[in-house]
This record gives structure tokens, C-alpha cells and sequence, in this order.
């Protein structure tokens, strides 16, 4: 069988794949990716292999556009660009309609010398006009900030209208930001119906941000209002940044996340074929994602503000190794707090597991953990790994006897 044979056989295998997880998938139900690039990296300088997984990801996004018959969007925010971020394209169309559009805005996206942050969306209109662009990802400027936003889900607009106006009280923030209507109208009248239930999202989050004067709070409150308003968490599935970081949030299994030495990705549908392991998101869970790490917010929803309870964040992180080299004994801190008891592991440099053993769940408070190799551990380089179910921390050190 030749060449050009076996990748037609494979893309038919994959788009029956695709189709088939698609329509096990709840109806209407738009996709989400969005990638961040780690410590003080740029997506030109992932390394190969895992650049290439990056497109394994954005190539599986292409297929399931397919089905996603109202467009695509692509963004980028560059390491010192907040102010003025724009979609790199939108789209009307699936991007298997126009995929050298697609594969054009890809090398735009992750050919960045500076890119930090990458977002997509594959649409299914489930409110407003499907007859536009992609609108997705909604944008907001404030304050020299770009903040963007996508959404796979459905919220009633009345709801978000009410919960924006305080019941209809106060019109002040729509009339300050008036919702798109696409040539329909005006939003208050006939262009209501062409109004997006995301963007009205988008703008009751902004709200809510501006007032408490923190992401985060302001974050949870919009969330904990529309949820107590009666939308459940797997209509909210959400992809919010400020161009520094990746909020998350949603129902369970609603997105993925996963995560390499070079970056952090998140999809509604991973492929499953890229070696990765994809971690579904709890119920009601946020995450947040930035070049500095990955933290998960279980409790994001139950937390009540009002009585002065705090969000507790569960991740942690590895201080480095000392003494590096060493000859008898190696120690490190781990900061933070977890679910779970964490996992130490050492490897030998051709990856053969030399050691392991467990600490108890971290409360918050700094845990410092030693390893000493016993007799028949031979000089060299190793790795020391920290894990738990959602977080994983590794080093190398240099044992000389």
C-alpha cells in the first residue's frame, strides 16, 4: 500500500473517530483549546518534540471543526503585549472549509518569537446570529488589559440581563458596554435576539472584576451568582484570561488539562493519540494557568466570601536541591498544599526508577524532604520527582560517592 494510500486510510480513521466522539458529546456544544507556554519560555522556544504535540492539538481541533458548523477563532497574547490584543482570525466557517486560512493563522499563533498564551474556539451557535464571524473570543479592554473569553455552554439571557441590571435597576454597565447585535439592531429592542449569551458572560465578569478590584473574587462572584440563578457548571465552561494568566472553569469533565516541561494545554476534546495524560476538571473546579505553574481551586464555588473564608488553592511547589552535587544526602522544601499524599520518586537518567517512597498531604506549611541512596546506588545524574493525581515538580541532581 503506498504512501499517499496509508494517510488517506488514516484521515478517514480519524475523522470517523472524531464523528463518533463528537456525537457521543451533549448537542451544541462548542470546543475550546487554549495552550500556555512555561517559565520563562515562548512558544518558539518549546522544544521540537513538544511543539509537535502542541500541533497535534491544533490539528485535531481542525477535524473537529468539521462538525462545528459556525466557525473558528484563533488568539495570541506575545510576552509584553496586553494592551491592544486582537484575534489573529475569526472565521464563518468551519476550518475544514478554509484550511489554508487555518493552518496560516496556526504558524501565526505558535511561529511567535514572543507568544506566551494561545486560544482557540470551534462554534455551534446556540444564541444570537450564526450568520457572523466567530465572535469567540470575546474581548474587553480595561485599563491597558486585553481580556478575552471563550464558552462552550448555554445560559439563559435573561438571566445574565437580570444579574448585569440588578433586575433591570440599572443599565449603567450595558449602556458603558453595549452587547453586540451583529447589524441587528439595537440591543435594548430588535437586536436583542442577535445578543450572545458569552458576551453578556464576558461583561458580567468584567463587572464583577472591576468592582471587588481582583480577577479572582470578581471571578467567583460572577460564577457563584449565575450558578445560584439555577446554570448549572457544565454550561459554564470557560476560558478567561488577562493576558497573563488562563482562568478555568466548568462542569466535570467539561475540559482537559495536561501538562509538559515546556508548557500547559487545555481542550474540550483531547486527541488520543498524542501520548499526553488529560485530566478532566471536578465539577465546579477553577484552574488557573500561568508560566509559573498550575493551580486548582476544588472548593471554587462552595467558598463563602461573605463569611470570610478563604480559597484554598491546592498545588505546590520544589525549592532546589542542596547540596547540589552531594555525596551522602540530598534535601528540598515542598511549599504548599494538597488533597492527596505526594508521591517521591528518583530516577536514574535513562529514566530507572531508583527509589520511592510517600509524605503525607501538604497543609500549607513548608515539608523538607530528604533522600539518601543506599550502598548500591552508583555515582551520576538523577531526577528527583514530586507528584500528586494534578501536579507533578521534578529536578535533577548529581550524587558523587
Amino acid at each position: 500500500m503506498s504512501t499517499s494510500t496509508n494517510l488517506i486510510t488514516m484521515n478517514i480513521i480519524l475523522k470517523f473517530t472524531l464523528l463518533v466522539i463528537i456525537v457521543m458529546q451533549p448537542l451544541n456544544a462548542c470546543r475550546l483549546w487554549a495552550v500556555c507556554a512555561r517559565s520563562d519560555l515562548t512558544f518558539s522556544e518549546v522544544s521540537e518534540a513538544q511543539y509537535a504535540e502542541i500541533e497535534l492539538q491544533l490539528n485535531s481541533f481542525y477535524f473537529q471543526s468539521e462538525y462545528m458548523l459556525d466557525g473558528w477563532a484563533l488568539l495570541r497574547y506575545n510576552e509584553s503585549e496586553q494592551d491592544s490584543v486582537t484575534p489573529i482570525y475569526r472565521s464563518e466557517s468551519p476550518a475544514t472549509n478554509d484550511s489554508a486560512l487555518y493552518w496560516n493563522a496556526v504558524d501565526a499563533l505558535l511561529g511567535s518569537d514572543s507568544g506566551k498564551i494561545g486560544i482557540g474556539h470551534l462554534r455551534i451557535a446556540t444564541s444570537g446570529s450564526n450568520s457572523v464571524p466567530n465572535p469567540h473570543p470575546w474581548m474587553f479592554y480595561h485599563n491597558d488589559i486585553s481580556y478575552s473569553f471563550i464558552h462552550n455552554g448555554t445560559v439563559n439571557k435573561e438571566i445574565l440581563y437580570d444579574l448585569i441590571t440588578e433586575s433591570g435597576t440599572d443599565l449603567t454597565w450595558l449602556e458603558l458596554y453595549p452587547p453586540q447585535t451583529f447589524g441587528g439592531g439595537d440591543w435594548q429592542s430588535s437586536g436583542w435576539t442577535n445578543v450572545v449569551d458569552s458576551e453578556l458572560i464576558l461583561l458580567y465578569i468584567m463587572k464583577e472584576v472591576q468592582y471587588h478590584e481582583d480577577i479572582v473574587i470578581g471571578f467567583q462572584t460572577a460564577v457563584i451568582n449565575m450558578i445560584n440563578e439555577g446554570t448549572s457548571a457544565s454550561q459554564l465552561n470557560l476560558i478567561f484570561s488577562d493576558g497573563g494568566s488562563l482562568f478555568i472553569f466548568g462542569g466535570s469533565h467539561g475540559l482537559y488539562t495536561t501538562e509538559s516541561s515546556d508548557y500547559y494545554s487545555i481542550m474540550t476534546q483531547p486527541p488520543n493519540n498524542d501520548g499526553n495524560e488529560w485530566i478532566g476538571i471536578a465539577n465546579e473546579e477553577m484552574i488557573v494557568i500561568n508560566s509559573s505553574g498550575i493551580v486548582r481551586y476544588p472548593d471554587f464555588v462552595t467558598n463563602d466570601m461573605e463569611d470570610g473564608h478563604d480559597i484554598y488553592p491546592l498545588s505546590f511547589t520544589m525549592s532546589p536541591a542542596y547540596p547540589n552535587p552531594f555525596n551522602a544526602s540530598v534535601y528540598f522544601v515542598l511549599d504548599g498544599q494538597t488533597s492527596e499524599h505526594v508521591n517521591i520518586s528518583i530516577y536514574s537518567i535513562i529514566g530507572k526508577q531508583v527509589d520511592q517512597f510517600l509524605i503525607p498531604r501538604l497543609n500549607g506549611q513548608q515539608s523538607k524532604i530528604g533522600w539518601s541512596p543506599s550502598l548500591n546506588v552508583p555515582s551520576g545524574t538523577y531526577f528527583i520527582q514530586a507528584s500528586t493525581n494534578y501536579f507533578n515538580e521534578t529536578q535533577k541532581i548529581l550524587f558523587i560517592k
